[in-house]
């Protein structure tokens, strides 16, 4: 999980230009939406900005959430909330929240089965509570992940913007 870091670290140096260290952006869906979360959490400061898609902000309350027939899956794979409780508390993107440095986009599909909805909200809800800056789309009627073309070109131009605003 210390790639994430890492990633930053590699592209600040190798895309310095005559000592000038470049502003980076991390951006993912899913799996890559949670490590986007933590890349601005646990790692804030290593990246200047940050677009997620679908990602676990909490892992107690996604595999608590998430559908059932896939809550045994995720279960054997990141941990038990009972037995494996501390450390999915640790791994967790929200419990990092007061580090945040960098704005941070949250994009949600309402009816996700994968990554229930409330893992973007509770995630933007702290944010908001906290000044820190943040925005969240949700799309009622998507899923894990924008399928429609409109939706997803609109998540693209959002994207594109909020990048331009916060990278240059």
């Amino acid at each position: 999980i210390t790639d994430i870091e890492d990633a930053a670290v590699h592209a600040r140096k190798a895309f310095a230009v005559k000592g000038r260290v470049p502003k980076v952006g991390v951006m993912g869906g899913s799996y890559g939406g949670y490590s986007t979360l933590y890349a601005m959490t646990r790692f804030a400061g290593a990246y200047d900005a940050g677009v997620a898609s679908v990602g676990m902000s909490n892992l107690i309350t996604f595999l608590n959430n998430t559908a059932p027939y896939r809550r045994h899956l995720r279960i054997s794979e990141y941990g038990d909330p009972v037995k494996d409780r501390e450390a999915l508390i640790e791994l967790s993107p929200i419990t990092h929240i007061n580090r945040v440095k960098g704005p941070l986009l949250i994009i949600q599909g309402l009816n996700d089965p994968r990554v229930p909805a409330g893992e973007a909200v509770q995630m933007q809800e702290i944010m908001k509570s906290k000044g820190l800056a943040s925005e969240l789309m949700i799309y009622a009627d998507e899923g894990h992940g924008a399928g429609k073309r409109d939706n997803r070109a609109g998540q693209l131009a959002h994207t594109i913007s909020f990048f331009q605003k916060h990278l240059k």
